[in-house]
C-alpha cells in the first residue's frame, strides 16, 4: 500500500515518464531535429539553383541537365521535410497523450497513499489544485523542450553551418548576435521565474481558500459570514494581484528588450548579407540564402524568446508541485511486508509510546500515550471512555496505522502490526467513524464501498440491518440517490446509518466504533442498538464512547485519563469502585439538573442536533431520519 516511486527531483520525474514511452520520446527528439535540418538545407538547394540559374549561357538542353541535379536535390528535401512533419505528428499522437493520462494516475495513486499526517498539515484545495496542474504542467515542459528549445537550438547550429559556408565572418559576427540576444533573454527570464514561483503560490494559496470554504460552506451560511469570507478571500486575492502585477511587469521587459535586439539584428544581418554581395564575397546564390534564413532564424529567436518566460512560469510551477506532492511517507509498508492473517482477533498494546511530532521540536513533543499496556482477548467488546484529550481517539488511530508508534508495539494475534502491509490490515478493520463524511455519489455506491464486490442485494440487507432501508426508500430516487459533497444532502443522523451498513457490509474481523451513534436522536439510537450487537458478534471490538449509556453493554470498560488507564472493568464494577467513571456518569445521568439527578440512572439519548440545525438553516433536501 506504499504511494508507487515517484521521483521528486524534476529531471527525474521526465525521466521517469520518458522511460515508459521511450520510442514515441525518441521520435520526438528525432523528427522535429531531422524537420528543422531539412529546412535550412531546403535553403541550400535553392542557393544552389539559384547560383546554377545565374551561371547558365547555354542552350536549353544544357541548362535542364544542369538544372537536374539540384532542382532533384530540392525536391527529395522538401517531401523529406512533410516525411518529418508527419512522423512527429504521429509520434505525438501516440505519446503526449497516453503520457498525460499516465501522469495523472500515478499522481493520483501516490497522492492518495501519502500518509495521514500529511493530510492533516496541508490544505486538501493545495493538493488538489496541484495533483491537477502537476501533469499538465509537464506535458507544457514537455511541448517545449521537443518542439522548441531542442529543434530551435540545432536550427542555429545547421543555421551556423550554411552561414559558415557562406562567410566566415558574417557567420562569427551571426553568432555572436545571437549569443547577445538570448543571453539578454535569459537573464530577465530568470527574474520572471523568480516573480513567477511567488505568483503561483499565491495562486495556490488563493484556489486552497476557495476550496476550504466551498467544502466547509454549510457553517458558512449557517453563521452568516459570507462577508467575512469576501474579505479574508479579497486579503488573499490583493497579494495574487500585486504578484501578477510585478510578473507582467517583468515579462513586459522582457518583451520590449527582444523586440529592440530582433530589430537591430534583422538590419545588421541583411545589411551584412547585402555588403557582402556587393564586394564580391558573396555569391547571389549565397545572399538568397542568407537573407531568407535569417529570417526563419531571427523568427526563430523571437519564438524561443516569447516561450522563455511561459518556460520559467511553468518550470516554478512544476517544481512548487513536486515540492507539495512528492513527499516521503511517514507510514510506510516495511519492505518484505507480509498481508495481516487475523484468526482470532487478539489486540496487544504493547508497551507503547506515541507523540505526534519527535521530542524536541516545542509542546507538541509531549507524549499523548507513554508505556501504555493493553490487551484485548479474541471476541471482546471493549469500550474505551475518560475525558477529551484522554488519548481514546490517538490510541484507535495508531491501531489503523494512521501514525506509527515512537515506542513498543501494536499486535494483532501476534502480529506487529508495522511488520504487515497497511492494505491488509485496514481489510481487517470496519470502522464506524463520528464525523461520517460520504462521497459525492449515490447511496448505494456509499454503502458499497465497504466492500465494492458486494451484490445490491447484500448492500440492501446491510441497510436494513442498519436501520437505514426505510428513510432511502423514501426519496425520490432510492438507492441512486446521490448524496451531494461530504453527503450535505441528508441529514447527520442519516450519514451515521449509511456508515454503520458500510460496516455491517465490509463484515471485518475487527470492529472500531468512534462515537458511532453519536448523531442519532433516542429513538433511533435505540432501534440500531440491535443491529449493532448483530454487527459486533464473533468481532473483536473497541468503541470510543463520550456518551456512556452507549457503551455500558460492553463486556468490558477502559476509562483513560492522559493516556493512561485508570480503571478497568465493566460498568457496574466501576460504579461500585468509584474514581473517574462514577463520576462522569454522575454528570451524565443528571448530575447538571437538580429536578432530574438520579443515582446509576441510563442518561437519556441526546437530540440528533445536526438533524435540529440543518432544520432551522433550511438545508435539508431529504425526508428526516
Amino acid at each position: 500500500m506504499n504511494a508507487p516511486a515517484l521521483p521528486n527531483r524534476l529531471y527525474r520525474f521526465f525521466l521517469y515518464f520518458g522511460r515508459q514511452y521511450r520510442w514515441g520520446c525518441l521520435g520526438l527528439l528525432t523528427f522535429p531535429v531531422l524537420g528543422r535540418a531539412i529546412f535550412a538545407s531546403i535553403w541550400f538547394a535553392t542557393k544552389q539553383l539559384t547560383d546554377t540559374v545565374l551561371n547558365l549561357h547555354g542552350p536549353i538542353q544544357d541548362a535542364g541537365r544542369a538544372l537536374a541535379g539540384p532542382f532533384t536535390f530540392f525536391a527529395v528535401l522538401v517531401a523529406a521535410r512533410f516525411f518529418c512533419d508527419g512522423a512527429m505528428w504521429f509520434c505525438s499522437y501516440h505519446t503526449r497523450s497516453p503520457m498525460l493520462i499516465r501522469i495523472k494516475e500515478e499522481v493520483f495513486a501516490y497522492a492518495q497513499r501519502l500518509s495521514p499526517a500529511y493530510f492533516e498539515s496541508t490544505l486538501s484545495g493545495k493538493i488538489a489544485h496541484r495533483a491537477v496542474m502537476l501533469p499538465d504542467q509537464m506535458l507544457m515542459l514537455f511541448d517545449m523542450t521537443v518542439f522548441d528549445f531542442i529543434p530551435g537550438a540545432m536550427f542555429f547550429v545547421f543555421v551556423a553551418a550554411l552561414f559558415y559556408l557562406a562567410s566566415p565572418a558574417f557567420c562569427a559576427a551571426a553568432c555572436g548576435g545571437i549569443a547577445a540576444y538570448f543571453t539578454g533573454s535569459l537573464l530577465l527570464g530568470r527574474e520572471c521565474a523568480r516573480r513567477a514561483a511567488a505568483n503561483n503560490e499565491t495562486r495556490a494559496a488563493v484556489t486552497g481558500r476557495i476550496v476550504d470554504v466551498i467544502t466547509n460552506v454549510r457553517n458558512v451560511f449557517c453563521f452568516a459570514n459570507q462577508e467575512l469570507e469576501d474579505r479574508e478571500l479579497t486579503r488573499y486575492t490583493g497579494e495574487e494581484r500585486d504578484r501578477r502585477m510585478s510578473l507582467y511587469r517583468s515579462v513586459v521587459r522582457l518583451r520590449c528588450s527582444q523586440y529592440v535586439l530582433d530589430i537591430l539584428m534583422w538590419l545588421g544581418f541583411v545589411g551584412g548579407a547585402l555588403y557582402g554581395w556587393v564586394h564580391g564575397r558573396m555569391t547571389a546564390g549565397d545572399f538568397v540564402m542568407v537573407t531568407a534564413l535569417t529570417g526563419s532564424l531571427l523568427q526563430t529567436a523571437y519564438n524561443l524568446g516569447q516561450r522563455i518566460p511561459d518556460f520559467y512560469d511553468q518550470l516554478g510551477s512544476a517544481r512548487e508541485s513536486i515540492d507539495t506532492l512528492i513527499v516521503p511517507a511517514t507510514v510506510r509498508d516495511q519492505p518484505g511486508a507480509v498481508a495481516l492473517a487475523v484468526t482470532h482477533g487478539a489486540i496487544h498494546f504493547e508497551r507503547i509510546a506515541f507523540a505526534y511530532e519527535p521530542r524536541g521540536r516545542g509542546r507538541g513533543s509531549r507524549n499523548i500515550v507513554n508505556d501504555f499496556e493493553l490487551r484485548i482477548p479474541p471476541g471482546q467488546r471493549v469500550g474505551l471512555v475518560g475525558p477529551s484529550g484522554a488519548g481514546k481517539t490517538t490510541l484507535m488511530g495508531l491501531l489503523m496505522r494512521m501514525h506509527d508508534v515512537t515506542a513498543g508495539a501494536i499486535r494483532i494475534d501476534g502480529q506487529d502490526i508495522r511488520q504487515v502491509t497497511q492494505e491488509s490490515l485496514r481489510g481487517a478493520i470496519g470502522l464506524i467513524p463520528q464525523d461520517t463524511n460520504l462521497f459525492h455519489r449515490s447511496l448505494i455506491e456509499n454503502i458499497r464501498y465497504g466492500r465494492p464486490d458486494a451484490t445490491d442485494e447484500e448492500v440492501i440487507e446491510a441497510a436494513k440491518r442498519a436501520h437505514a432501508h426505510e428513510f432511502i426508500v423514501e426519496l425520490e430516487q432510492g438507492y441512486d440517490t446521490l448524496v451531494g459533497e461530504r453527503g450535505i444532502k441528508i441529514s447527520g443522523g442519516q450519514r451515521q446509518r449509511i456508515a454503520i451498513a458500510r460496516a455491517i457490509l465490509r463484515d471485518a474481523p475487527l470492529l472500531l466504533l468512534d462515537e458511532a451513534t453519536s448523531a442519532l436522536d433516542s429513538h433511533s439510537e435505540q432501534m440500531i442498538q440491535q443491529a449493532m450487537k448483530d454487527a459486533m458478534a464473533d468481532k473483536t471490538v473497541i468503541a470510543i464512547a463520550h456518551r456512556l449509556s452507549t457503551v455500558m453493554d460492553m463486556d468490558r470498560l477502559i476509562v483513560l485519563d492522559r493516556g493512561i488507564i485508570v480503571a478497568d472493568g465493566s460498568h457496574a464494577e466501576l460504579l461500585l469502585e468509584g474514581g473517574l467513571y462514577a463520576e462522569l456518569w454522575r454528570k451524565q445521568s443528571g448530575g447538571f439538573n437538580p429536578v432530574a439527578r438520579q443515582e446509576e440512572v441510563e442518561p437519556a439519548g441526546t437530540a440528533d442536533a445536526d438533524d435540529d440545525l440543518a432544520d432551522v438553516a433550511g438545508m435539508r433536501s431529504s425526508p428526516a431520519a
